[in-house]
């Protein structure tokens, strides 16, 4: 059964995730991944265009600040006390603010990562969907996809598709908010 907050909620949280196929979505903090595909960029970049807002975690943020800036856009970090508004950025502490409230003025939030900005969304009931591109390369080390989590959830396949030759697959999966 769903918490009261989440049967009310009208906003979608939308996870959007490019991962190796060890699961790992970065071999480094502070970048952006520079191995996914062209079609995956096209498809995030399609995807955010019709987002009404994003959250990111701090590095996600530090790497990609150019890119989002024109955005509603919502960094997560625990090195706030609450909150503090730049422009169309607000940094967030999660721990201090409820976000469910902050975001329910949007219809559809992007969820860019990282890791533990995924598991703490995932947790909070604040993910309805997910998709992954799975890129086919093996990374052996990296940032993996949900870090520290805490709770196994269920998920349904809604959608698998091959986005080139090289065999880079979208998959998109409904977030079941049932914890096993």
């Amino acid at each position: 059964m769903r918490p009261q907050h989440l049967l009310q909620r009208k906003t979608r949280f939308i996870a959007f995730v490019a991962a190796s196929i060890d699961g790992r979505i970065s071999l480094s903090e502070k970048t952006l991944p520079r191995w996914t595909s062209k079609e995956d960029w096209r498809f995030l970049e399609r995807s955010l265009s019709r987002a009404d807002a994003v959250v990111v975690g701090r590095n996600t943020y530090a790497a990609a600040a150019k890119r989002l800036r024109k955005r509603n856009t919502f960094v997560l970090s625990n090195r706030l006390k609450a909150m503090a508004r730049r422009g169309s950025v607000t940094f967030v502490n999660p721990a201090n603010v409820d976000l469910a409230s902050l975001l329910a003025k949007y219809k559809t939030v992007a969820v860019l990562g990282g890791g533990t900005v995924y598991r703490f969304m995932l947790e909070s009931g604040l993910l309805d969907e997910i998709f992954i591109t799975v890129e086919p390369l093996i990374f052996g080390h990296g940032k993996e996809m949900f870090v520290g989590g805490t709770v196994t959830t269920r998920v349904s396949l809604l959608s698998v598709k091959r986005l080139n030759r090289a065999g880079t697959l979208l998959l998109h999966y409904q977030i079941n908010h049932q914890q096993l």
